[in-house]
C-alpha cells in the first residue's frame, strides 16, 4: 500500500513538472529552440542529408515556378516533328496527268506537229529539196526591224512628241481577202490599222496607239506588208524606238521612193494595171488566173539587182524583180478582180514567196518566179499543200493561210 502511494506521488510531481515545464515554453520560446536543438543532435546523419536535398531541389520561387509550368505546356502543345516522307522519283520521264496528258513517254504525239490555225501541217526544212531548174530563184527579203533603245527619262515614261498620225479607224478589211489582218488580236487590229493609214498617207513617223513589245509591232507591219500589195512604196525594214520597259514608243515606217516621186510612180503603176485588167474581162475565175500567171511571165525577167524587188512596182512597172515582186503583182491582179489571192511566204532552199489563190472548189498554190523557166511554165501552177511539201514550207504568219486542197483546177 505505501509503494502504490509512493508510486502515484512520483506521477504527481513528473505531472507537475510537465505542466511547469509546457508553461515555461509557452512563456519563453528561446527554450524550445534549446531542447530542439538537444533533439536534433540526436537524429541519424543520413536521414537529415535525404530530407534536405528533398526539400532543395523541389523548392522554386513563384516565377521560377510559372516559367517551369510554361514550359511544360508549349512542350506538351508543341507537335511532334514528323520525319519527312520519301517521294520516289517516277521510272523515266514524268508526264502531264489529266486534261494535259500528252500520252506515254516515246510515243509521236501531235503536238510534235506545227499546224497552222486553218490546219495547215508545216512539213520538215530538211526534207526539202529545191529543183536545179529554179534553184536561187528566190529573193525574198523578210521583215526586219531595227531597234534602237531610247535615252532614260528621270521622270517616268517616255513621251513621245510624233503623235499617232492617222488612226485608220475608218478602215474595214474583209477576211476573204486580208487574211493577215484576221490572224491578229484586237490590239494587233488596232495597229494594223493606224499602220495602214500612214503608209497609205505617206506619213513615216508616228507612235504606236497601242502601248506593246517589239515583237508585236512587227507582226501587224507584216500583217499590213503581206495584206497590201498596193502600198508599193512600203520597205520590209522599220524603225521601232523602245523605252526602258522595252516596249515601242515611236515606229519609222521606210518607203523606198521620195515622196515627190510619188506622184508620177503611182500613176504609172496604176495606169500598168488598169491596162491588164481590161484583158481579162469576161472570162472565168480560173480564165482569169491562168491568163494572169501567163501575162507576168511573159512580162517580167527575173533580176535580183532589180530596184524595189520587194514591190509590185518592179514586176508590172519595171518588169524586173524577183519572187516578192512576182507574188505581189499577181496577188494585186488577183485582188482587182475579185479573186481572193494571198502572199505567202516561207522556205523553198532559202527565203521564198509565192501566192494562195481561191477557186470554186479550193484553195491552190502559185508560184508564178518558178514558173518563168523555159519549159517550165505550169510546173508550179495549181498546186496542193501535198504537192509543194517537199519544195515549199510556210513560215511566220502564212502558216495559217488555207490548207491548198483544190483538185478540179489542180495542174499534173
Amino acid at each position: 500500500m505505501k509503494i502504490l502511494k509512493s508510486i502515484l506521488a512520483g506521477i504527481a510531481v513528473l505531472t507537475a513538472l510537465m505542466c511547469i515545464l509546457i508553461l515555461l515554453c509557452a512563456l519563453n520560446p528561446k527554450i524550445t529552440e534549446k531542447l530542439s536543438g538537444l533533439v536534433s543532435r540526436d537524429a541519424p546523419q543520413t536521414q537529415q542529408d535525404e530530407v534536405s536535398q528533398s526539400e532543395e531541389e523541389e523548392t522554386f520561387t513563384p516565377d521560377e515556378e510559372q516559367e517551369k509550368s510554361d514550359s511544360e505546356t508549349e512542350e506538351a502543345s508543341e507537335p511532334k516533328e514528323e520525319p519527312e516522307e520519301e517521294i520516289e522519283e517516277p521510272d523515266g520521264e514524268s508526264r502531264a496527268v489529266g486534261p494535259l496528258d500528252m500520252g506515254t513517254p516515246g510515243e509521236a504525239q501531235e503536238s510534235d506537229v506545227v499546224k497552222g490555225t486553218n490546219g495547215y501541217e508545216v512539213p520538215s526544212e530538211s526534207g526539202v529539196n529545191v529543183p536545179e531548174a529554179v534553184s536561187g530563184k528566190s529573193g525574198y527579203q523578210p521583215i526586219t526591224e531595227k531597234s534602237e533603245q531610247l535615252p532614260d527619262v528621270e521622270d517616268g515614261e517616255y513621251v513621245s512628241d510624233l503623235g499617232y498620225g492617222e488612226l485608220g479607224d475608218g478602215y474595214d478589211f474583209d477576211p476573204l481577202f486580208y487574211p493577215y489582218y484576221a490572224m491578229l488580236d484586237d490590239k494587233g487590229k488596232h495597229l494594223y490599222r493606224q499602220i495602214f493609214a500612214n503608209a497609205n498617207a505617206f506619213n513615216g513617223a508616228f507612235q504606236p496607239i497601242e502601248a506593246v513589245p517589239v515583237s508585236e509591232i512587227k507582226n501587224a507591219i507584216m500583217a499590213v506588208y503581206n495584206d497590201h500589195p498596193e502600198l508599193f512604196w512600203l520597205n520590209t525594214a522599220f524603225v521601232c524606238k523602245y523605252d526602258k520597259d522595252k516596249i515601242c514608243a515611236e515606229l519609222e515606217l521606210e518607203f523606198s521612193i521620195p515622196r515627190d516621186e510619188f506622184p508620177k510612180a503611182s500613176a504609172q503603176f496604176y495606169n500598168t494595171v488598169n491596162s491588164m485588167l481590161t484583158q481579162v474581162e469576161n472570162l472565168s475565175n480560173y480564165e482569169k488566173e491562168l491568163r494572169t500567171h501567163d501575162y507576168l511571165i511573159d512580162k517580167i525577167e527575173y533580176d535580183k539587182g532589180a530596184a524595189m524587188n520587194q514591190s509590185a512596182y518592179s514586176a508590172l512597172v519595171e518588169g524586173k524583180s524577183v519572187c516578192a515582186g512576182y507574188a505581189r503583182a499577181f496577188q494585186y491582179l488577183m485582188q482587182r478582180m475579185g479573186i481572193p489571192c494571198y502572199y505567202c511566204t516561207g522556205f523553198a532552199g532559202e527565203d521564198h514567196a509565192w501566192n494562195i489563190v481561191a477557186l470554186e472548189d479550193g484553195y491552190y498554190n502559185v508560184d508564178v518566179t518558178w514558173d518563168d523557166t523555159p519549159g517550165g511554165e505550169h510546173d508550179y501552177f495549181n498546186k496542193s499543200d501535198q504537192d509543194f511539201e517537199s519544195t515549199h514550207v510556210r513560215r511566220d504568219l502564212s502558216i495559217n493561210l488555207p490548207k491548198c486542197e483544190g483538185q478540179r483546177y489542180r495542174s499534173l
